[in-house]
């Protein structure tokens, strides 16, 4: 806004670069001009200011569809104050010379009026096409369109506005219509987030499923190992009892083979010493009885004192001990002269 500073008989003005000044004195224009600076009377001045950079002003406006249902279309204009003087003359850009403030709302005003230019083009676009169409694809049309009638609008002309730029940034219906057109999409999303869902849980049960599979295999390969390093083991011990066995077998069969070369060996040295024994009995008795016969044969060619003799000298061999001898005159007697007479001694 402009600047004014107010002296006890004078005032002075100073205006940014894109705000237009008009000053009139005594209903004349006695000077304009963007961004003007300057001293004045404000007893006999009146003073206008008219923004010349562009304006952008949104609007929302409620109209309907071919099937009856109500949509809004916000749609943002950008334009210029392309000729202030007739501006001014047809809006108020007054301002207070106390304040520098405009007197009204100048602004908002051109507002309305854009939005009262802007209601014909936009409801022309929207009422010819049923709402999803209109929400979904005419925000281009009714673009377009607004642009070229506002463009062609001989009434913004006069007022000495120019239109820079159209866009409708969105149309829609009210909320409730626009939670139930959002329904199908929604559950669309869902019924993919559902599916998604569903996908990722059957891959992570068919992975949990492989896992157990992998855990049961890896155990049955487990057990079949067990089960052979059973059987190794059980073989094993066969084998080392078998080999036990058949030492033990080898050693008793040495053992008995050891007995029964011993028991041959004593055997055959019984056998020896019996046949040695026997031999030496047998030879022994024969030389008793061969000295039995020699000495029967000396008892019997010897004379009977002699053979008396011989006897008692036996007899004396065989005696241990002796208690009691009786020896008779008589016996002696007859000996000694049987011996006398044998070596022929009278």
């Amino acid at each position: 806004m402009a600047t004014i500073t107010r002296y006890p008989l004078i005032a002075h003005l100073r205006a940014e670069p894109s705000q237009h000044i008009l000053h009139f004195k005594a209903g004349r224009l006695v000077a304009q001009g963007p961004g003007l600076a300057y001293w004045f009377n404000p007893l006999s001045a009146a003073v206008a200011q008219v923004p010349v950079e562009d304006i952008e002003v949104s609007v929302v406006l409620n109209e309907y569809s071919l099937d009856f249902q109500e949509v809004s279309v916000q749609v943002t204009v950008r334009y210029r104050c392309a000729d202030p003087v007739r501006v001014a003359s047809r809006v108020n850009f007054g301002v207070n010379l106390a304040t520098g403030l405009w007197l009204e709302a100048p602004i908002e005003r051109l507002a309305t009026f854009w939005a009262q230019r802007a209601q014909q083009p936009v409801r022309a676009g929207v009422n010819v096409v049923p709402l999803e169409q209109a929400v979904r694809g005419t925000a281009d049309a009714v673009m377009t369109a607004v642009d070229t009638a506002l463009r062609k609008d001989t009434e913004i002309a006069e007022m000495g506005l120019q239109v820079v730029s159209v866009q409708v940034t969105r149309i829609a219906p009210n909320a409730e219509v626009e939670r139930a057109l959002q329904v199908p999409t929604r559950e669309a999303i869902q019924q993919k987030s559902d599916e998604a869902t569903f996908s990722r849980r059957a891959l992570a049960v068919e992975k949990e499923r492989a896992i157990k599979e992998n855990e049961l295999n890896n155990q049955i390969e487990l057990a079949r190992k067990a089960q052979q390093l059973i059987e190794q083991e059980g073989a094993n011990e066969l084998s080392r009892v078998r080999q036990s066995a058949e030492a033990e077998r080898l050693k008793v069969e040495g053992e008995v083979h050891r007995a029964a070369i011993s028991a041959e060996g004593y055997a055959t040295n019984v056998v020896t010493r019996g046949f040695g024994d026997t031999e030496a009995r047998r030879a022994w008795t024969d030389m008793e009885n061969a000295g039995e016969a020699s000495r029967v044969a000396v008892y019997k060619d010897a004379p009977a004192a002699v053979a008396v003799a011989m006897s008692i000298q036996q007899l004396a061999g065989k005696v241990q001990k002796i208690e009691h001898l009786n020896i008779s005159p008589d016996l002696f007697g007859s000996l000694f002269e049987d011996m006398l007479k044998a070596r022929g001694v009278a």
